[in-house]
């Protein structure tokens, strides 16, 4: 199995008036939890393992895709997205302890799934 099939655990669309309003996606990854990319602003949201969430500006449909399939989002964002000048970001808001908790708590179910599905 490929690293980039285990790294994405879930991803959900939501339509408004018949286009992508936005994406929600949880990973994996050691330090992001899940994003939420508005494809319109051409902003992402992510939320990273400690529960604090940040914004960027200016990702382009086109590398939220890159992003969201790559091996690491990890590493992904070091390298194309954490760039002040580019992407400008802002801080938003802290998850509370049990929203990642709850999010954590789906991956570990997922992970267990795949072991499962693999026996």
């Amino acid at each position: 199995m490929q690293n980039n099939i285990l790294m994405l655990v879930e991803r959900k669309q939501h339509i408004e008036n018949g286009e992508i309003g936005y994406i929600e996606s949880i990973f994996t990854s050691e330090n992001i939890l899940k994003s939420t990319y508005f494809p319109k602003n051409q902003r992402l949201y992510i939320a990273f393992s400690r529960g604090h969430t940040y914004s960027y500006a200016n990702i382009t449909p086109e590398m939220y895709d890159d992003f969201e399939n790559c091996d690491s989002q990890g590493k992904y964002f070091h390298k194309h997205i954490n760039n002040k000048q580019k992407h400008p970001q802002r801080k938003e808001f802290t998850l509370y302890p049990n929203e990642v908790n709850e999010i954590k708590g789906n991956i570990n179910e997922w992970k267990e799934n795949q072991v499962d599905d693999e026996d």
